[in-house]
Order: structure tokens, then sequence, then C-alpha cells
């Protein structure tokens, strides 16, 4: 085939790899967040026995709110990389279909 075709396929492999990366650090952000969310709960819960906790929930909240910023800015730099794959997958099959034909 040829090496225009052979660049594609290495371009998707790297894509790929990126793709995955950036999805594990997604996912990660999330647990993150998860994990303030639950910290969150806890301190309201213990509120009800405690009313001096305000400050310290709304310092929980803030970071609950940081900690979701930072998945959603990740979750969208996993969506951007999954578009070069979309990409990649379309320029390969056209490559294999036009060398196909010249079979």
């Amino acid at each position: 085939m040829s090496e225009e075709l052979l660049n594609e396929i290495r371009k998707l492999e790297v894509r790929l790899q990126e793709f995955a990366e950036a999805e594990r650090k997604a996912i990660e952000s999330l647990r993150r967040w998860i994990n303030t969310l639950k910290e969150l709960h806890n301190s309201m819960s213990k509120k009800e026995e405690k009313p001096e906790l305000t400050k310290k929930i709304l310092e929980i909240r803030l970071k609950s709110i940081k900690a979701f910023h930072e998945a959603l800015k990740e979750m969208s730099k996993a969506e951007h990389e999954k578009t070069h794959l979309l990409e990649s997958y379309g320029a390969i099959l056209f490559l294999l279909e036009t060398k196909i034909k010249k079979f």
C-alpha cells in the first residue's frame, strides 16, 4: 500500500493513545469531584449536630465546585481527542477505498 496510508495508521495509533489518556484524566477528575461531594455530604450531616460547621461546609462546597470545573475541563479535552479519532477513521477508510480501487 502507500506511505500515506501507513502515516494515517500511525496517526490513528497516536490519537487513540492520546484519547485514552484524556479519558483516564477525565475519569480521575470525576472521581475527585465525587469525593468532594461525599465530603460535603458528611459535613452537612454533622452540621445538624454542630452548627459552627457552616464555614467548613462553605469551603468544601467551593472545593467541590472547583473539582467539578476541573472535571468538565478534562472531559472537554477527552471529547476533543475523540474528534481527532473520528477524523482518522474517515481518512483511513477513504485511503483504503482509494487504494483498493487501484488493485
